[in-house]
């Protein structure tokens, strides 16, 4: 084991000098000053990736000193229980209801300030979608009041800060990222961003060009163009599938926006997170300083309106002269609050979303080579249900061999439920990548202003782990049984109707479908 940890160094070593073998130069005895360049290529290189191979080189040994035998293979390695800590941010409500979550990081010199917004595509009227997103994108493209388009760039530029602003269809946000010493020039962009946005009307024209345009060349696009319609059909008359169109943008006029934005924003829409190089009071301080007059919305908006119960099941056809078929098909999904979401993620993870470890991957790639890709995905809608989606693309010929592969296995499920080993695994894949969801302490202050948006118990997080340990083999079957349906789902196909035409309608009648454009 100590030759093989020698042989690491050497092999460092000669692999440092390797980088700078074509610089004609003799690294080794000054590598920053033959090979400046090239120096931190070998830092943050060959010495990570040397610090990994050592350190399992050095468990390994351990194990082997202490009687224990090496596996034979990575599965075989044990590891001790995962001990994760989740930081508490201090919460502060100012006196105009704007709620602050403030987490200390004097690690850099850095401060990152990202707030939610109680705003968002499902409160757009039916005849304007897009509305909100080119909101979202005109609010800090287009400047503030005291400053151009131009001026501000530039200054954002000259601090090296980045500030973005942006409106999804259930909540918006605004992003500021600056240098500690720049904090209160940053801050002050960040509220005349917030209280005094100027809707510059060229950026307006410009932005809304683009958008018209984006919508056009989706049509080039298959993957995009079927996911857009299967969301389109599957909340139909629900604003979640309200699809922008060239018509509908076009219809949207500079007004609309300010109205939209003067309507739903006001300080007791923003929930902030603030992360970084900064003192908690001071923070305060400033924040009732630059906030502390701003005005109520004229007319926040209320929650989200309800899906109905259940979907109206159907097969659609988009007709693209394509040699391949696009699939998605799915159905309603539920929402985190719900008791059972836990269960269900397990469920998900061995029915396809977990990648070549999911029986789908398994069974339609690798066993029968229908696919090169194929997944389920369980959406996270927040503040509602969201949607169980299974995707992929096949050859023409084997369309309904696809679906029907897939379908059959999410019946399988339900009908027999998982093996011990799949549920383990899924269990485990879940647990260990809860923590890279916090590599970052900005990541921590967000999740806090994340699940107090949504309105999430306080242990939400903490308990996480635990929720998804306590899974079981009859939940996995339970879950899949209620929530798993198979032969009622919207099923969009897009490619050659010639070629697979025939194919769906062995699964049911057939329609066909003409894109929003």
């Amino acid at each position: 084991m100590q030759e093989s940890i020698g042989s690491l160094f050497y092999f460092l070593i000669q692999g440092s000098r390797c980088l700078c073998a074509k610089e004609g130069r003799n690294w080794f005895y000054n590598p920053a000053r033959a090979c400046p360049e090239r120096a931190s290529v070998v830092s943050s290189q060959f010495l990570k990736k040397a610090a990994a191979v050592a350190a399992l080189l050095l468990c390994l040994s351990t194990a082997a000193s202490a009687g224990q035998k090496a596996p034979q293979r990575p599965e075989g390695l044990t590891y001790p229980p995962l001990a994760f800590h989740l930081p508490k941010t201090v919460r502060v409500q100012l006196k105009n209801g704007m709620v602050l979550h403030l987490l200390e990081d004097h690690e850099l010199p850095l401060v990152n300030i990202q707030a939610m917004v109680r705003i968002g595509g499902a409160w757009e009227p039916a005849d304007k979608a897009g509305l909100a997103s080119l909101t979202g994108t005109i609010w800090r493209a287009g400047a503030t009041e005291g400053l151009s388009p131009a001026a501000l760039d530039e200054k954002l530029e000259f601090m090296g800060a980045v500030l973005e602003t942006s409106i999804g269809s259930e909540s918006g946000s605004i992003t500021l990222n600056v240098m500690t010493h720049n904090l209160g020039e940053g801050l002050q962009l960040f509220a005349d961003i917030v209280r005094a946005p100027a809707f510059n009307e060229q950026r307006f024209n410009t932005l809304k060009a683009q958008m018209i345009e984006t919508i056009a060349r989706e049509e080039d696009e298959p993957e995009t163009l079927v996911e857009r319609e299967f969301h389109r059909l599957l909340f139909a008359g629900h604003p979640f599938g309200a699809v922008p169109d060239t018509a509908s943008v076009k219809r949207i006029t500079r007004e609309d926006c300010i109205g939209f934005y003067r309507r739903h924003i006001g300080p007791e829409s923003f929930i902030v997170a603030i992360n970084g190089d900064f003192n908690a009071d001071d923070m305060v301080r400033r924040f009732e300083a630059l906030f502390g007059d701003f005005l109520r919305a004229s007319g926040p908006v209320g929650p989200l309106p309800e899906l109905p119960a259940d979907i109206t099941p159907g097969v659609y056809v988009l007709d693209k002269p394509l040699p391949q078929t696009g699939i998605r098909m799915g159905h309603f999904g539920l929402s985190r609050k719900n008791p059972d979401f836990d269960a269900m993620r397990v469920t998900n993870y061995v029915v396809g979303g977990g990648g070549f470890a999911s029986r789908m991957m398994k069974e339609i790639r690798t066993v029968r080579g229908l696919a090169y890709s194929v997944y389920s995905y369980l959406g996270m809608s927040d503040g509602t249900k969201g949607a169980f989606t299974v995707g992929g693309e096949t050859k023409a010929a084997s369309t309904h061999e696809f679906i029907d592969t897939a379908r059959g296995i999410m019946n399988g499920v339900a009908a027999e439920g998982v093996t011990e080993p799949e549920l383990t695994l899924a269990k485990a894949a879940l647990i260990n990548s809860f923590v890279f969801a916090f590599d970052k302490k900005s990541d921590v202050a967000q999740r806090y202003a994340w699940m107090e948006y949504y309105g999430l118990p306080d242990d939400y997080l903490e308990g996480l782990r635990e929720r998804i340990q306590k899974v079981t083999m009859a939940d996995v079957k339970r879950v899949a049984q209620k929530y798993l349906k198979p032969d009622r789902m919207v099923i969009v196909a897009l490619g050659d109707k010639k070629l697979i035409g025939e194919q769906l309608e062995k699964i049911g009648p057939v329609q066909t479908i003409e894109p929003a454009q």
